[in-house]
């Protein structure tokens, strides 16, 4: 478990860190602003910054995967990735951030959407994560099988 949330926390923090880059470079490149259609640029460095999120939920899943063996841990670790980057980016978000509210919604309904949409990214996380796990999962145990087969030819030494 603490494995599956060092990983998260260090790809989460590292994640954040590239977007807010990704989102300098835009707006360096092309002006704060609006993103339209118009500018093929801003929308690329937009699925780009997505495809690395992704990205990053199953990387720290396999790190997770192949320190503890278990694919498991590689879906706690990509949710522990979405909740810190979630949490730095709801801190500071370079550029300011758009308001989400829903347009004529009450308080309560708006409270339910926002739970909504968490609940679906800790469960997209976890499922990307425990994908990165697995492979991480079967190359620990191909390493920990290497290890043990290395360490019984050894002759031993006194």
């Amino acid at each position: 478990m603490l494995s599956a949330a060092k990983w998260g926390a260090l790809v989460g923090v590292a994640i954040y860190l590239v977007a807010q880059l990704i989102t300098i470079v835009s707006q360096v490149a092309f002006g704060p602003g609006q993103i339209d259609l118009n500018h093929p640029g801003q929308i690329t460095l937009g699925c780009l910054e997505l495809l690395l999120i992704v990205f990053a939920f199953s990387a720290s899943g396999f790190y997770a995967g192949r320190e503890t063996r278990q694919a498991g841990y590689g879906a706690i670790a990509g949710m522990v990735t979405f909740v810190v980057y979630g949490a730095l980016i709801s801190i500071y978000s370079y550029g300011g951030r758009m308001r989400l509210g829903a347009g004529g919604a009450t308080l309560g309904q708006q409270i339910v959407i926002g739970l909504i949409s968490v609940v679906l990214y800790l469960i997209i996380s976890a499922l990307i994560g425990w994908l990165g796990g697995r492979p991480g999962a079967a190359q620990g145990r191909a390493r920990a099988k290497r290890l043990a087969a290395a360490n019984e030819q050894e002759p031993a030494s006194n």
